[in-house]
């Protein structure tokens, strides 16, 4: 089902949030360790910083730039639940964050990485909801690292389900 702009908004908020708040319940003698080969929890929120951040640049750069590098998009964008199906099955298949999207492995400040990923999330949801039209999130693709070109609406999507996903992962090995 598609969601509307103000949905996307809204549970992106909501995503931010949950993710934040359960950053913030992790001890902090445990946010820069690893448990079971996994990212620390700073690592994690380090990843989400720089994901925001580009993801935030596809929603502010002019939109005559997504035509001129990525044309327009040959189909309709996908539900959320395609969106999420497609990226579980990268994962599965061995993708991996690459490049800018690796953490480096140093020591976090707590308090500085949630105040960065907060400013982030605000700066991410105000270029949607002051540069967008729900329609026009269906009209203009971007190149995602993983999962090749999305329309607007897509990459919304994949960030409300990659904050979920860090939040589950998180959860699971820290509280």
């Amino acid at each position: 089902m598609r969601k509307s702009k103000e949905e996307i908004i809204s549970e992106l908020g909501e995503s931010f949030n949950s993710l934040c708040a359960v950053c913030k319940s992790v001890s902090d003698e445990d946010f820069n360790i690893s448990k079971e080969n996994k990212w620390t929890p700073a690592e994690n929120l380090q990843h989400l910083v720089t994901a925001t951040r580009m993801t935030r640049t596809a929603f502010t750069v002019p939109k005559f730039v997504h035509v001129l590098l990525y044309g327009k998009p040959a189909r309709t964008s996908h539900g959320f639940s395609k969106v999420v199906s497609n990226y579980q099955n990268k994962l599965e298949h061995g993708a991996k964050a690459t490049g800018v999207y690796v953490p480096k492995k140093i020591d976090y400040n707590k308090a500085l990485l949630h105040n960065k990923l907060n400013a982030e999330a605000e700066k991410l949801i105000t270029a949607i909801d002051k540069n967008w039209t729900d329609e026009q999130l269906d009209r203009y693709v971007i190149k995602h690292p993983i999962l090749d070109l999305l329309t607007l609406r897509e990459l919304a999507y994949f960030t409300i389900y990659h904050n979920g996903h860090h939040h589950e992962t998180i959860s699971r090995y820290y509280l």
